[in-house]
């Protein structure tokens, strides 16, 4: 993923991405409502099941496919940061249909579900809405406050809702990215781009 704003900035930055399109999750398709800190580090996901990103059905772009009429599925994914003090901002793309919430070790970053309250497991999402990336157009973009990151291992969580039972299709792909005003150390596996701010 690349990505530059509209400012007349002659400073160069970098990207890493830390999650991406394609990367393993932990995750959940409840019958019932999930512990209180499912979003949270703490929370102990050794009984869910772990696959590949994108989840969802119907829309030809899903690495997991889950089964049609899933009302909701819950995402968990590790990472690490190992500097915090070289970052300067944090970005996440998401890709979905039709509602979801996006948590960063157990704190809300982002959502387009009903505003201000935590959407139990069966709640429908409040609109259907279509996933773009199977349709070639840009997911949606939040910038997300990098002071929640922690130095170490941290948690990006994700709650994805249908709109209901009869939906033809669900998508959940989410990408998390670090924006660096210096070149990062590379590391093996990871994914790196430059671009001027």
């Amino acid at each position: 993923l690349l990505w530059a704003s509209s400012k007349d900035r002659p400073s160069i930055s970098y990207s890493r991405t830390l999650i991406n399109q394609g990367d393993l999750f932990k995750y959940f398709i409840p019958t019932s409502e999930p512990k209180y800190n499912w979003k949270y580090f703490s929370f102990n996901d050794n009984s869910w099941p772990e696959s590949t990103s994108g989840f969802g059905y119907n829309d030809g772009d899903d690495a997991t496919v889950l089964p049609n009429g899933t009302k909701s599925v819950y995402l968990r994914k590790k990472f690490t940061i190992d500097d915090l003090a070289a970052i300067s901002s944090l970005i996440l793309d998401i890709d979905y249909d039709d509602g979801f919430v996006a948590y960063l070790n157990g704190q809300e970053i982002a959502r387009n579900l009903v505003t201000g309250t935590i959407p139990n497991f069966n709640q429908p999402s409040d609109a259907y809405r279509e996933a773009n990336l199977y349709q070639g157009i840009v997911p949606e973009r939040y910038e997300v406050d990098n002071a929640l990151l922690t130095l170490g291992t941290n948690i990006l969580a994700v709650q994805v809702h249908n709109y209901n039972l009869t939906s033809s299709d669900l998508s959940a792909i989410p990408v998390l990215s670090l924006i660096h005003l210096s070149e990062p150390t590379r590391r093996r596996g990871i994914s790196y781009a430059v671009f001027c701010l």
